[in-house]
């Protein structure tokens, strides 16, 4: 009987042994969208992730895209678990999530840093969640400035009839073309750089990240300009089908991303210093509220057509209200 009670033990032991070992590591792929390919700092945040997923039990095979259609398109093919692309892209599997980049939402840093940490609080991860799939974690990828060949449109109001390269797939942009009055010159990530470069367009826009590696400072230069006041804020973001990994890792992953929030952010900030002063445009403050009233009309307009996630817009509301109480818009429930 001794014997046969040890023997049980040994058995079980070792069944248990393999059943965490097993447990321990899972092998999971995911397809990672930047720019600059293996070599660029998305993916080197990636590298980051992939370390810290290891901690959880995933082990991440990392996939390189220089094209974020490829990236999307074999993610949604099933060929990776999980997808590093930017919210514009996400917005199609997680509404919620995918809605932090609402025109003129979150005009400063510091309020993204704070929607970011509400949306990582596990008591809402259902914001997190859209049928199969979860966004696993938000990283800053920095303000969307719009870029002129010509510095003296800094008015909103300046753009109506002139021709802005526009990515076909950004709802917000085409809508925000057609509000101020302005022609749109349809535009891909392959080829925006070039239509505005080439003086096809009169304006662009997009993140100091970018302008360097697109060359737009061509554009800008000798009499153009950036205009200094965000339209939106570019998010990466990760995103998965839930049931490929254990219950609770979504909410480990965003957690941790949230802490990292800083260390992406910098990347942007060194972008924005490095561009030469004289091209920065500055709005006036009684210019500011024509922005901020378009960018407002584009967001209400995009939440009735189900664009933008109207949980999520009251959220940024909440958060923009909570710097400032005495903002115009604080005192209605529009958003």
């Amino acid at each position: 009987m001794k014997k046969f009670l040890i023997l049980s033990v040994i058995i079980l032991g070792t069944w248990m042994s393999v059943g965490v070992g097993a447990a321990e590591t899972v092998d999971r792929s995911m397809c990672v969208f930047d720019p600059s390919g293996a070599h660029g700092d998305v993916f080197k945040a990636a590298q980051r992730y992939q370390a810290q997923a290891l901690t959880w039990g995933i082990r991440l095979d990392l996939k390189a895209y220089t094209d974020e259609v490829v990236a999307n398109s074999d993610f949604k093919a099933g060929k990776c678990n999980m997808a590093l692309l930017t919210s514009l892209r996400v917005r199609s599997y997680v509404h919620e999530s995918g809605s932090i980049e609402a025109i003129g939402a979150l005009p400063s840093y510091d309020l993204l840093r704070k929607t970011i940490e509400a949306l990582s609080n596990p008591k809402v991860r259902e914001l997190n969640t859209d049928g199969e799939y979860e966004t696993m974690a938000m990283f800053p990828g920095g303000a969307v400035y719009l870029l002129l060949r010509d510095k003296n449109l800094k008015d909103i109001k300046d753009l109506a009839g002139r021709k802005i390269a526009t990515l076909t797939y950004d709802q917000a942009a085409t809508t925000m073309v057609d509000i101020v009055g302005a022609s749109m010159v349809p535009a891909e990530i392959a080829t925006f750089a070039g239509i505005f470069n080439n003086g096809r367009a009169d304006a662009c826009y997009s993140p100091a990240i970018g302008i360097k590696p697109l060359e737009l400072m061509k554009g800008i230069s000798p009499n153009g300009g950036i205009v200094r006041f965000p339209i939106g804020q570019l998010t990466f973001q990760i995103v998965a089908r839930h049931k490929d990994f254990a219950e609770g890792f979504g909410n480990n992953s965003r957690a941790w991303a949230a802490t990292q929030f800083d260390a992406m952010l910098s990347l942007t900030k060194k972008a924005e210093q490095e561009i030469p002063a004289k091209y920065w445009i500055e709005v006036p403050k009684d210019l500011q509220k024509n922005y901020f009233e378009k960018f407002r009309e584009v967001r209400i307009r995009l939440r009735d057509k189900k664009v933008y996630h109207p949980t999520i817009l009251k959220l940024m509301k909440r958060v923009r209200c909570s710097a400032d109480k005495e903002a115009t818009e604080c005192a209605d429930n529009l958003e």
